[in-house]
């Protein structure tokens, strides 16, 4: 009886002394992934480090190797400069968008959605470029005189590893100077891209590849 009495307390003395550290590393988690949330929400992601919202999550996952949280927490950070980067590289701010592609690396450079993208931007910094300037004019009254210069550009836009920007005022000129070039010769879709900005123009960008060919990259019409 005594030895059970015993053996009860000593069980009961070790989950005490066991229970203690575990609940404060639990407290210690959460607070972490509280400060993390509230410096992401700060934007505070990288610099200063201290604090940071990329620091933060690593000392969570330093207590918890595979806390969910922190884990998605890093992914959130890369998939926000990886969106960054699409942003600069699609106003062709190409250093802006080597920054953020950086940045990425930095928060997890295993992610493996960050080298598809990296690889897109070193393409479109060596791109062959062809800009021509349309009349605004010509392009509003749907002229017939730009005809043969809209086949001619997608021509060359047809092209493996080419695509073009159309640069107008509005979607529907937009569709009709995709529509002329797309009765240029060849079987070959067309990729562009229409802005709505000025000066009018097409611009046609090659991209230069090993094997010649396009790049896993979708292109809007």
């Amino acid at each position: 009886m005594i030895r059970a009495q015993l053996r009860s307390c000593v069980v009961m003395l070790l989950s005490a002394l066991l229970s203690g550290p575990l609940q404060a590393a639990e407290e210690e988690v959460r607070q972490l992934l509280a400060e993390a949330e509230q410096a992401y929400a700060s934007k505070h992601f990288i610099y200063p480090a201290s604090g940071s919202a990329m620091t933060l999550y690593y000392d969570v996952l330093a207590l918890e190797p595979d806390n969910a949280a922190a884990i998605r927490g890093l992914e959130t950070l890369v998939e926000h400069f990886l969106e960054q980067a699409a942003q600069a590289t699609e106003r062709q701010q190409y250093i802006s968008a080597q920054i953020m592609v950086d940045k990425a690396r930095m928060v997890d450079p295993t992610n493996p959605n960050i080298e598809p993208i990296a690889l897109e931007l070193r393409l479109l910094e060596n791109a062959d470029r062809q800009k021509t300037t349309l009349d605004w004019r010509q392009v509003a009254d749907r002229s017939s005189a730009l005809t043969p210069i809209l086949r001619k550009l997608g021509t060359k836009a047809r092209k493996p590893g080419c695509r073009a920007i159309i640069s107008v005022s509005s979607d529907a000129e937009g569709r009709w100077v995709y529509q002329q070039m797309s009765q240029a010769p060849g079987d070959r879709r067309i990729q562009a891209q229409v802005r709505i900005e000025s000066p009018a123009a097409v611009e046609v960008l090659c991209l230069v590849t090993d094997n010649d060919s396009d790049p896993a990259a979708t292109a809007t019409q």
